[in-house]
């Protein structure tokens, strides 16, 4: 009887001290964002998702051509911030190397939810882009790009 009270009170104090453990342990490992960025295309379009921590933070998205999405114009970019972190999105779609293009789209200034408008121009169809995406607080910033065709 003696040894299943020791053992029922080291169970007792060893499950106090775990509680205790993940009540206190859950701060500061959630107060240092971690980007990550993943890519889905659809022919030459593509969106960017940009995630925090392992929780979908926003996104980037490029259409190539007017046709690829119902209403949106071609060679066009905007950013979408869906997630309430403090932490904002921006990206940047420029030419390659022998192509004239840029473009810039964020949502700093804004609140999540937000869609930017798409910022538009034409690029010479088959043009080399690259589209940065970074969340951004203030001047920190985390980025990830990837690479497509206008």
């Amino acid at each position: 009887m003696q040894n299943f009270m020791r053992f029922l009170g080291t169970t007792v104090a060893v499950a106090g001290l775990t509680g205790a453990a993940v009540v206190t342990g859950a701060g500061s490992a959630s107060a240092d964002p971690n980007f990550t960025f993943s890519v889905d295309r659809v022919g030459k379009s593509f969106s960017i998702a940009v995630y925090n921590n392992h929780v979908l933070a926003g996104f980037a998205d490029w259409n190539a051509d007017p046709d690829d999405e119902p209403g949106a114009p071609g060679d066009a970019l905007q950013v979408r911030d869906i997630l309430g972190d403090g932490w904002g999105i921006e990206a940047e779609a420029e030419a390659q190397v022998g192509g004239a293009g840029y473009r810039k789209a964020t949502s700093r200034g804004h609140a999540a939810y937000y869609r930017s408008g798409w910022k538009t121009g034409n690029i010479k169809e088959g043009t080399p882009i690259t589209v940065s995406v970074c969340a951004v607080q203030g001047e920190k910033e985390q980025c990830g790009s990837a690479y497509g065709l206008a």
